[in-house]
């Protein structure tokens, strides 16, 4: 018998390609789920964003209605540019600090600044504007009308809750008598 060692191919040696192909899939999967975190956390942003913005409008619409909803807070008697604000208003520019709201459609976050003023914008408008002929609204010639500028503004950029501004024309019928 003869004691000599056979040597086999050893097939066992090991290059390592599977443990780069698998490096490489892991990188590129790293990656992907990056990307979707990043493109998720931007669309979370600006759904917020869409939402502060739309919550600014709508404060800011309801406040123009309450204030255009009370003649009170419309003063004819002053002269153009006289500018009438919110009560306990600390702006300088305000002739008068009369406009009082209900507190549920002033009521903002904290942080946020919510203004509005009403302007006389100029002389009252003789004859009365109507679709009628003359002869059909016999009483439009005992009126005039004041047009006034309201706006309202919601300022929460400090906050990241948005800022929103609506002015809106409103025109008051007054008695000729009125002048």
């Amino acid at each position: 018998m003869n004691n000599r060692c056979i040597q086999r191919p050893n097939n066992n040696k090991q290059t390592g390609a599977v443990l780069i192909f698998a490096m490489a899939i892991l990188l590129l999967t790293g990656i992907i789920a990056s990307a979707v975190m990043r493109t998720g956390i931007l669309e979370v942003k600006m759904v917020s964003n869409s939402q502060f913005k739309e919550e600014a409008f709508q404060k800011t619409d309801a406040v123009i209605n309450a204030v255009a909803a009370n003649q009170n807070n419309f003063v004819v008697a002053g002269d153009v540019g006289f500018k009438v604000c919110a009560a306990g208003s600390t702006e300088v520019s305000c002739n008068a600090r009369t406009i009082a709201l209900p507190a549920e459609v002033i009521n903002v976050p904290t942080g946020v600044d919510l203004n509005y003023h009403s302007v006389r914008m100029g002389p009252l408008i003789s004859p009365l504007p109507v679709r009628l002929s003359a002869d059909q609204a016999s009483s439009a010639s005992g009126f005039n009308i004041a047009i006034f500028e309201v706006t309202a503004e919601f300022d929460g950029r400090e906050e990241g809750l948005g800022h929103h501004q609506v002015v809106q024309g409103v025109g008051i019928k007054v008695a000729s008598s009125a002048q």
